[in-house]
């Protein structure tokens, strides 16, 4: 992992989700990009000027300063030595999701880290509007934190999974890395609707499977019954005290399929864990 992208727009939890990052980064040796995307100019009829993005109006280099006057303070608030972090900003005109997606792809990033809601506000959301469209058109592993989640030290990591596609090592690599880099176990977990029974050859598809694929990672396999899927892996990774969940998005539609349950909102409200959706 070597660089890492780190969209913000000024608000308290993109400022929350800056603060998360920077105690990941802490001791890794990576670059980290923060972005910041200007809306463009809309013609609403009635709209007033408060509504566009307050730093639209400025120039280029007062832009940069508004920003790096923003990143400085929550530096020092973290006791960040300004001078051995490795970080630039990026300044791009366009809507946010869209930029964030694109400039992850230019610029070559390993990883996106975002909050899970913006200015915008959205209450009672698994994922903001913007954090959501960016997984779903981004090629990169985005590591989603949710509203208000203080960091803490990564030792465990959930990774919640129908077994389809954990053969894919482009998939798993930042997986891996992250595991490896905070000597973190991951702890595999297979929920199973409770209507639907589980068979020996699902267990024994789980060993063979992890132990191929996850020999060089401590690593630990559960499968269980329950009623609700999404709501057993809430509940699977606050009984072992987890730092992320992690998941793979395109997996047998696995992701788009808890997308679309009210429950999945819960994941983020109830469980306060990072979301690490894997591409």
């Amino acid at each position: 992992m070597k660089k890492i992208l780190i969209p913000t727009d000024l608000s308290p939890n993109a400022g929350n989700a800056i603060r998360y990052a920077l105690n990941f980064c802490k001791n890794i040796n990576v670059e980290l990009v923060f972005l910041h995307a200007t809306h463009p100019m809309l013609d609403l009829p009635d709209t007033s000027l408060e509504f566009y993005d307050p730093i639209v109006f400025q120039d280029e280099k007062e832009q940069l300063s508004y920003v790096g006057n923003h990143l400085k303070f929550i530096f020092e608030e973290e006791k960040m030595d300004l001078d051995q972090l490795n970080y630039r900003i990026e300044l791009r005109v366009g809507f946010a999701a869209d930029e964030i997606v694109e400039s992850a792809k230019q610029l070559n990033c390993d990883l996106i880290i975002m909050g899970t809601q913006g200015a915008t506000g959205l209450e009672k959301l698994f994922l903001g509007s913007i954090t959501y469209s960016v997984i779903k058109k981004t090629e990169i592993p985005v590591l989603a934190i949710p509203t208000g989640y203080q960091y803490k030290e990564i030792d465990k990591i959930v990774f919640a999974t129908d077994y389809e596609g954990i053969s894919n090592k482009h998939v798993l690599a930042p997986l891996f890395d992250i595991a490896n880099s905070f000597d973190s176990k991951v702890l595999m977990f297979h929920a199973i609707e409770a209507k639907e029974p589980i068979a020996a050859y699902i267990e024994e598809l789980q060993v063979w499977k992890t132990e191929k694929n996850f020999h060089h990672v401590k690593h630990t396999n559960s499968i269980a019954t329950c009623e609700d899927v999404t709501q057993g892996i809430i509940d699977f990774a606050d009984e072992n005290n987890a730092s992320i969940i992690a998941m793979i998005p395109h997996s047998y539609n696995f992701f788009q399929n808890l997308v679309h349950k009210s429950k999945t909102k819960e994941i983020a409200l109830e469980s306060k864990v990072p979301l690490l959706v894997l591409c």
